[in-house]
């Protein structure tokens, strides 16, 4: 086997060990979560680009979380209000849907 065949074979084998190891702390930290009340500190839903997600930051017992979303969820949101949201103590993850 060439060496570069090896480094590319190793590179893909290590990507998909590494992507099934975050896969699965988060399936294990979104059954750990439990609802609670987040306040919405930042909104920016406005996408430009067909691949770009609206970015939400909820502020949780004194720290802020960045999350991803879609548009219309965005724009559902008030600046400022509390909205529903799932925290995994464990993991210290704040989620918007389990």
């Amino acid at each position: 086997m060439k060496p570069m065949t090896f480094i590319i074979v190793l590179a893909l084998a290590i990507g998909v060990v590494y992507f099934f190891k975050i896969n699965n702390k988060d399936i294990a930290a979104r059954k750990d979560a439990k609802p609670v009340m987040a306040t919405v500190t930042k909104l920016r839903c406005e996408q430009r680009l067909k691949g770009d997600k609206s970015l939400v930051t909820l502020s949780y017992q004194g720290k802020t979380y960045s999350i991803f979303t879609t548009e219309k969820k965005c724009s559902l949101m008030k600046l400022n209000t509390e909205t529903k949201a799932f925290y995994s103590n464990k993991y210290d993850k704040l989620f918007l849907e389990l």
